[in-house]
């Protein structure tokens, strides 16, 4: 168990001023089993109002709107949480996690590799769920690079995998099917890592009654290093910001995360990242212009 300290913050500029901006943010990590969470600061600027409210998948997740015109659009989360990592949440299981979602219909590339990791598992005499979990997951750390850059937020994992490179949203995306082809029920998970950088994405799998997390991008178990901040069948289903605006603009967006363990009474900064590879932001712009969408 960690005592962390979480600042996360985005800021949004347009290229000209818009306005009737709605908004819908899943920047603000809740209470589990494996994190408890004490917030010091939450802002968003502008908004003219804003509600906080917890979505259909039980993220917490705040509403607002802004409508007069503005050039920029901004929020800041900080806080404390105490993870306990590597434990399961225990929950009943809604079938939605067991069937293809927008980003994770299998083709016969994932068709594919679910077979030969199968055949795998069977191989190494991987019989329960998290066994074969794992084994998935180090395979697909094998077989897929990462390169950021070369798949954007609209890239299927069926995608993805074809041409073999992505980055954290590609890797979870993977092995939610491969997941839900082998009959393991898996979901789509966005938080954040220990050190500094931006949000991640991983899995969590149903075995023994509740939820495990997994980080195929890094090859790990979720420990207590990671803050999650919200979960769905897919990236769809958990957008840490995404809104609609009226206004013909471009967006730039910076995002800034860091994570830090409080040790002893004092705040000591850990560089880096609890696995392999660097934190990435699965989070670009989401916000979207002229029309209204849902």
């Amino acid at each position: 168990m960690r005592k962390l300290k979480f600042e996360y913050s985005m800021e949004l500029k347009f290229s000209s001023p818009v306005s009737r901006h709605y908004f819908a943010l899943r920047c603000v990590p809740g209470d589990s089993l494996r994190q408890k969470i004490t917030l010091t600061e939450c802002r968003v600027s502008p908004a003219d109002y804003t509600s906080a409210d917890k979505d259909g998948f039980g993220n917490l997740k705040i509403s607002g709107g802004c409508r007069r015109l503005h050039d920029m659009f901004s929020y800041y989360v900080a806080g404390t949480a105490v993870v306990q990592g590597m434990i399961v949440q225990k929950c009943p299981l809604h079938p939605m996690y067991r069937y293809p979602s927008k980003y994770t219909e299998p083709g016969p590339e994932i068709t594919s590799f679910a077979e030969k990791v199968s055949q795998k598992c069977k191989r190494q005499g991987a019989e329960t769920a998290m066994d074969r979990a794992v084994c998935a997951m180090h395979d697909l750390y094998i077989r897929f690079q990462y390169i950021p850059g070369v798949t954007d937020i609209g890239t299927t994992a069926e995608q993805a995998l074809m041409q073999g490179k992505g980055v954290c949203q590609d890797y979870a995306h993977i092995m939610i099917a491969v997941m839900r082809r082998m009959g393991i029920p898996a979901r789509y998970v966005n938080g954040l890592m220990i050190g500094e950088g931006a949000t991640h994405a991983w899995v969590e799998i149903y075995t023994d009654g509740g939820w495990y997390g997994l980080d195929p991008t890094n090859d790990l178990y979720i420990d207590d290093y990671y803050i999650k901040l919200a979960h769905g069948r897919d990236y769809a289903d958990c957008v840490v910001d995404k809104g609609i605006f009226l206004g013909n603009a471009s967006q730039e967006q910076k995002i800034y995360v860091n994570v830090e363990e409080i040790s002893d009474g004092r705040d000591s900064s850990v560089n880096g990242t609890a696995g392999g590879r660097e934190a990435d932001d699965p989070e670009k712009p989401d916000h979207a212009g002229t029309s209204y969408r849902g």
